[in-house]
C-alpha cells in the first residue's frame, strides 16, 4: 500500500512537471521571521535536587499543590535567511540559516513559607537547514509549496538560572546535616549547557504571492522535530550566601571558591566505578569535572512565519 502511494505521488509530480513550461533557471533569496509554539512536550524538571522535578507549593495553611512540569525549549522567536535554486518550475533545492531564541521557561519550583526556589531556562541556537522544495504555481501569481529537510545545529546553548531563598536552615541541613534554623541562605547560579552534534527534521507548507517579477511574499507553517544531547554543563556565575540572622555574621561563596567537580559537568553514555562521580566512585577527583549520564533536551515546535522572497535571474 505504501509503495503504491509513493509511486502514485512520484508519477503525479513527474507528469505535472512535464506539462509545465520550463523557464530560465532562477536563484532566489528569502528573509523570514516567525514564532514557534510548543509541540510534543516532555517531562521536565530541575537538575538541582533541592528544587526537584515538579512545581510544588506549600501554603501557610499547610495546603499542598504539586503539578508535573511538561514542555519543550522550542517556543520562541526565529529569523532565517534562505538561498534557493529552482532548476525546474516545480522542483528546487534550498539552504537556510536560522537563528532561534526560545522563551524563558520554568523547569521546576519549590515554594514553602520558609523556602523559595526555582530553576528557569532559555535557549538560543543557530541551525543550517538543507532542504528540497516542491512548488506548484496557480493563477499566475500564486503558488503553493512544501519544503522538507534536515535541521543541523551548528551553535547553541541553553542558559539556566537557579534562585534559592532559605529562611529556615534548610540549606545548612541539606549540605552539612546540622540543624540550624537561624542560619539562612541565598543562592543564585547562572549556568550554560552546550550540546553534542545532533540533527533533526523539519517540513514546511506555505503559500506565496509574486507581487513583482523580482519580488514575492509568503506565509508558511513549519513543523520541526529536534532533540539535542547534552555535552557539557558549566557554572558561569555563582553567589552563595549563608548568614546567622541573630548576629548578622556569615560567608559568601562565588564560582572561584568551588572545585572543578562542583562547577562543571560533562555528559557520558555510561557510568562505571572509574567515573568521576561520587555516586559510583568513592574517591572522585575534585579537580576534574563531574561525569553524569547524557540527557536530551526537546526543541520540537510548530511555527508560523512570514517572509519576503527576492528573485535573481
Amino acid at each position: 500500500m505504501l509503495k503504491n502511494l509513493i509511486s502514485f505521488f512520484l508519477v503525479f509530480i513527474v507528469n505535472f512537471a512535464i506539462g509545465q513550461e520550463v523557464p530560465v533557471k532562477k536563484f532566489y533569496i528569502e528573509t523570514v521571521g516567525g514564532y514557534g509554539f510548543p509541540l510534543v512536550s516532555d517531562e521536565l524538571g530541575s537538575t538541582n535536587e533541592l528544587i526537584g522535578t515538579v512545581n510544588r507549593l506549600i501554603r501557610p495553611d499547610s495546603s499542598i499543590s504539586i503539578l508535573p512540569v511538561q514542555g519543550t525549549q522550542g517556543p520562541g522567536w526565529q529569523f532565517s535567511f534562505n538561498a534557493g535554486y529552482m532548476f525546474h518550475p516545480n522542483i528546487g533545492v534550498e539552504l537556510g540559516v536560522v537563528y532561534l531564541k526560545s522563551n524563558r521557561f520554568l523547569l521546576a519550583k519549590d515554594i514553602t513559607p520558609t523556602f523559595q526556589a526555582e530553576h528557569s531556562i532559555i535557549g538560543e541556537r543557530l541551525d543550517v537547514i538543507p532542504q528540497i522544495v516542491l512548488n506548484i504555481d496557480f493563477q499566475k501569481k500564486w503558488s503553493f509549496y512544501s519544503k522538507s529537510g534536515l535541521v543541523v545545529p551548528v551553535w547553541g546553548r541553553s542558559s539556566s538560572e537557579i534562585k534559592l531563598d532559605d529562611q529556615g536552615g534548610r540549606l545548612v541541613f541539606e549540605y552539612t546535616g546540622l540543624n540550624k534554623p537561624d542560619t539562612h541562605g541565598k543562592v543564585r547560579i547562572k549556568a550554560s549547557t552546550f550540546g553534542k552534534f545532533s540533527f533533526g527534521f523539519q517540513t514546511r507548507l506555505g503559500v506565496g504571492y509574486k507581487a513583482l517579477d523580482w519580488l514575492g511574499v509568503f506565509c508558511e507553517l513549519k513543523y520541526m522535530a529536534l532533540s539535542i544531547r547534552s555535552k557539557e554543563d558549566r557554572f558561569d556565575d555563582v553567589e552563595i550566601s549563608l548568614f546567622d540572622v541573630n548576629t548578622g555574621s556569615g560567608i559568601t561563596l562565588t564560582e572561584e571558591d568551588l572545585s572543578e567537580i562542583d562547577k562543571r559537568t560533562v555528559f557520558v553514555n555510561e557510568l562505571t566505578e572509574n567515573s568521576n562521580n561520587p555516586t559510583v566512585n568513592q574517591n572522585p577527583d575534585p579537580n576534574r569535572p563531574m561525569e553524569e549520564l547524557t540527557r536530551k533536551d526537546n526543541f520540537n515546535q510548530l511555527a508560523a512565519s512570514i517572509g519576503i522572497r527576492f528573485y535573481l535571474k
